[in-house]
């Protein structure tokens, strides 16, 4: 029987050889992992995949774009460069097999930013719709849409079928905000949740509780997915230097697993 919950890791730190990332996720037991998708991909990539056989389960979209492409930039023509290039992303994402992928807003938390942006998300959306990827929308302390409330008022705004939001721990100890909460609050909405940690200040991605993440907070937001039938996937995200990524990724793992068993194993 297949487990309703899956377990990834983004590989979004050092090394920089995304072969050698995928050998140390499989290396730890991973069986899914999260991946920055490009516009291009490069062949030995595929292979480290398909030699490791990790399942890809969302990516990150919008990274790695030219100066001044934004969703919510408010020349036309760079928009459209935006939403071309993320599109070649999106196609990247669902030929490694994801089913998520996100992106995050931009800065302007104006009403012209807010629609331009929803515009953009609408139309990204629609095409990864027609490619099985849901598309998440994270919020950044800092940004347009700084937190889950926010996504959620945007996204009800918003009305697409194909947008959510992605829960991500860490930026709720930023924010204030209580993540078992948001989750209950964004029901059929909450596309995809994201773990990690920090001093309360910085957005860090630290290894789980080495920060002010606490058990409490892990134990709550699991009842809260589990009460949802939660079934979309939950993913470690940190940033380690090189000579801690091992351990710290193995450690908040063996956390992940024992505060959520439902995705241990997960196949």
């Amino acid at each position: 029987m297949k487990n309703p919950l899956t377990l990834a890791v983004l590989l979004d730190g050092p090394p920089a050889d995304f072969a050698a990332e995928v050998r140390l996720a499989a290396g730890l037991g991973f069986t899914h992992i999260d991946v920055v998708a490009l516009e291009e991909r490069p062949t030995p990539d595929l292979e480290a995949l398909a030699d490791a056989g990790l399942l890809v389960r969302c990516a990150a979209v919008g990274r790695g774009l030219s100066d001044g492409c934004a969703p919510d930039a408010v020349d036309v023509g760079l928009r459209r460069e935006t939403l071309e290039r993320m599109r070649r992303q999106v196609a990247d994402a669902a030929r490694l097999g994801a089913t998520h992928a996100y992106i995050v807003s931009g800065t302007d938390a104006s009403a012209a930013g807010l629609a331009r942006f929803a515009e953009t998300c609408g139309l990204l959306a629609d095409y990864a719709a027609g490619r099985m990827v849901r598309l998440c929308v994270e919020p950044i302390p800092g940004r347009a849409l700084p937190s889950a409330a926010a996504v959620l008022e945007w996204l009800e705004k918003t009305d697409h079928d194909n947008l959510a939001l992605l829960l991500d721990v860490g930026h709720y100890l930023l924010s204030g905000e209580d993540a078992a909460a948001a989750a209950r609050a964004a029901g059929p909405r909450l596309g995809y949740v994201h773990l990690d940690d920090n001093d309360g200040v910085s957005d860090l991605h630290w290894p789980l509780l080495t920060g002010r993440l606490t058990a409490a907070h892990l134990t709550d937001l699991e009842a809260a997915l589990r009460e949802m039938a939660f079934t979309e996937g939950v993913s470690l995200e940190l940033k380690t230097v090189a000579a801690e990524r091992a351990s710290a990724l193995g450690g908040s793992k063996t956390i992940a697993e024992r505060f959520f068993p439902q995705a241990r194993g997960a196949v």
